[in-house]
């Protein structure tokens, strides 16, 4: 038979007494275990006896309170505190908590160990352990039986749930979503506080984490897997909440399909790699390019291409191509230097599943949308060329919606009209004689018109660049001293970028 608090505390070796709580006496201790950490509920099964020196104790009575509380909302049978050791004073207000929930503080004799304590419960637990054995084998028997009948990761999970008695999900930290497509998404309250929770620990869960969600309690089990996801389990209505290790189990079988759907989905990304650079490289042929397309759910159009910036870069991609991959969005995404390729269906659905994953720091490009996949390399310019315009007060900008001002050019054709009307002469010029002085126009505005910066980058003596930008003024008409000039030569350097791609 399982222990109580008073059955341990009558244990005359033990030296163990409770100090509060006393009407929660007769709570059963299905475990003990010693744990220093902040949040030692995290840690806990429901029934299970804390162990601690005291180094996870806070100080202040407002804190030692929320302390009590958390454990108590857990289902800890009590706290055993070892006497004389690190633990701050235990306030009144501690006392008072652990009273009004009926949550045994208990106090341990300095020598004895809590590898005493821990001995006792486990001899007296011998017949739920069994029970445990028993569960586990039964989660083992119904993943043989699916792989026979071939059941897909959508029906195993159900199967789970089924004898677990919970409802279950298998969700990606990142998102929230379901990792299997074909999957039920979570209530809107068990999304929120799951994304909560996540947010709030960086990424990084506990062994097992109880949230409320619209007054349902979740469980959330850490699947060890690659790929950051966990599973989350709603007792249904009456049933006894499944041991620990028995929902780890049942996460451990979860990551064999989270792990196969991880590979498979890694391998689709290095081949849409593949693909979109030979497509933007001019190595792949339209019809071949269509197909490939096709295979990686982009449909036969139209098409839309997105450039995406990162202040600080990029450390990886995949996130973003797992997250378009659990919301059946086909693909192809490449990366070069600072910037993020992504080709999707012409969708404004596909565009707005991107661009609601932005965080502070991400800016976003769109293309125009364009019927042929041989269009790539034109869009690809409309897509840096709208990236450039964005910033902090506009993240999300598409081709030819930016201000003129901004941009200069809306269109290509708008483009080549800039450059020819303002720099045709100079481009002429320079192609005639053999000089550089769209180069040294460029560097001396992007120096703003600092005359010593700009020959240091350009590598020549300042009088050189003077007499160069004199050449300009007389081929132009436009004098570098009159702002209104300025402008009109910058944006007309900005739409030769676009023109030149």
């Amino acid at each position: 038979m399982a222990l109580t608090v008073r059955q341990l505390c009558d244990i005359p070796h033990l030296r163990t007494r409770i100090h509060a709580g006393h009407s929660g006496a007769e709570r059963v201790i299905t475990w003990a275990h010693s744990i220093e950490m902040e949040r030692p509920w995290e840690w806990l099964e429901e029934g299970n006896l804390l162990m601690t020196v005291g180094l996870g104790i806070p100080a202040g009575a407002e804190a030692q309170v929320e302390y009590i509380e958390s454990l108590a909302r857990a289902g800890v049978s009590g706290i055993a505190v070892g006497e004389d050791m690190q633990a701050p004073p235990l306030t009144e207000a501690m006392i008072a908590a652990a009273d009004e929930h009926g949550l045994p503080l208990l106090i341990t004799a300095y020598e004895v160990p809590f590898i005493q304590l821990s001995r006792a419960v486990g001899a007296s637990d011998q017949q739920r352990e069994h029970r445990r054995l028993v569960d586990a084998a039964r989660v083992y028997d119904r993943v043989r039986a699916h792989m026979v009948r071939g059941a897909t990761p959508e029906e195993l999970i159900a199967g789970l749930g089924d004898e677990l008695e919970c409802r279950l999900w298998v969700c990606a930290n990142e998102s929230g979503l379901p990792v299997f497509a074909a999957s039920e998404p979570p209530p809107p309250a068990v999304h929120s506080a799951f994304g909560a929770a996540v947010r709030e620990r960086g990424g990084t869960l506990p062994g097992v984490l109880r949230l409320d969600a619209g007054g349902a309690t979740v469980i959330v089990v850490p699947v060890p897997s690659r790929r950051a996801a966990s599973m989350l389990a709603i007792p249904a209505p009456g049933a006894r909440v499944p041991a620990y290790a028995v929902l780890q189990h049942a996460a451990t079988v979860v990551a064999l399909e989270v792990e196969r759907r991880w590979a498979g989905i890694e391998e689709q990304r290095r081949l849409g790699s593949e693909t979109l650079a030979a497509l933007i490289d001019g190595r792949l042929s339209p019809l071949l390019a269509a197909r490939q397309a096709d295979g990686h759910g982009l449909g036969q159009g139209p098409f839309v291409l997105l450039a995406l910036g990162r202040e600080g870069g990029w450390s990886g991609n995949g996130w973003l191509h797992h997250t378009l991959a659990d919301r059946g969005i086909g693909n192809l995404l490449l990366r070069r230097e600072d910037i993020v390729m992504c080709l999707l269906p012409g969708e404004d659905a596909a565009v707005q599943q991107v661009t609601d994953l932005l965080d502070e720091g991400m800016r976003v490009g769109v293309s125009d949308l364009f019927a042929e996949l041989d269009g790539v390399q034109a869009a690809l310019r409309e897509a840096h060329w709208a990236l450039e315009a964005a910033g902090p007060e506009q993240r999300v900008v598409r081709y030819g919606e930016a201000q003129p001002s901004r941009l200069g050019a809306r269109t290509l054709d708008e483009a080549r009209a800039l450059v020819e009307r303002v720099l045709g002469p100079v481009i002429a010029y320079d192609a005639e004689h053999g000089t550089e002085l769209v180069a040294s126009l460029t560097a001396f505005l992007d120096c703003n018109r600092s005359w010593q910066r700009a020959s240091a980058q350009l590598f020549v003596h300042k009088q050189t660049l003077v007499y160069r930008m004199q050449r300009v003024e007389a081929l132009t008409g436009l004098r570098l001293s009159d702002t209104s000039a300025v402008v009109e030569l910058w944006l007309a350097l900005r739409a030769l970028q676009m023109v030149r791609g």
